[in-house]
């Protein structure tokens, strides 16, 4: 009992001690999740995009670093907060909805809280077209904001799942 109470002493003191342990511990999970830095962001996007000045520096500024990349099957799509908004307002002008699907399918946080990892859907209609997309990727947390989104993205719906 001593030895359980010692390091939950240990413990609480290193999180006084270490806040940013204690950011990490907070940011880790195993599961989809409606809190994380990176759901979020989503969420205001879906609201955002909707919106024709919804996309601007300072919203950006919420949720990314101020050398946050983007970069989509392995290109770099944009780079800084105001490269990110001109990005984001060329697709707002070049489609008629967007819709990230939140809560992902599946998403879970590295140990130390720094990347989050996800799958998740999404839904496009452009020229009266609905498009879906399967992404994969994960992104990277640096002081409780996004510093790069790494995905890969492909056309198409997740079908039915062999032995289920």
């Amino acid at each position: 009992m001593k030895t359980i109470l010692t390091a939950a002493a240990a413990l609480a003191l290193s999180t006084v001690l270490h806040p940013a342990g204690a950011v990490a511990a907070e940011q880790t999970f195993s599961a989809p999740v409606k809190d994380d830095v990176l759901s979020r962001m989503f969420t205001w996007w879906n609201q955002a995009i909707k919106d024709p000045n919804g996309f601007t520096v300072e919203a950006f500024s919420r949720y990314f670093t101020d050398d946050a990349v983007l970069r989509i099957n392995g290109t770099n799509r944009a780079a800084g907060i105001q490269n990110l908004t001109e990005r984001f307002r060329m697709i707002q002008k070049g489609v008629e909805a967007v819709e990230i699907k939140v809560p992902f399918v599946e998403a879970f946080s590295s140990p130390d809280g720094s990347k989050i990892f996800t799958y998740h859907l999404e839904e496009a209609m452009e020229k009266g077209k609905t498009s879906h997309s399967m992404v994969m990727g994960y992104a990277e947390i640096r002081d409780g904001k996004i510093a790069l989104v790494n995905f890969i993205s492909i056309d198409g719906q997740p079908g039915p799942i062999a032995g289920k």
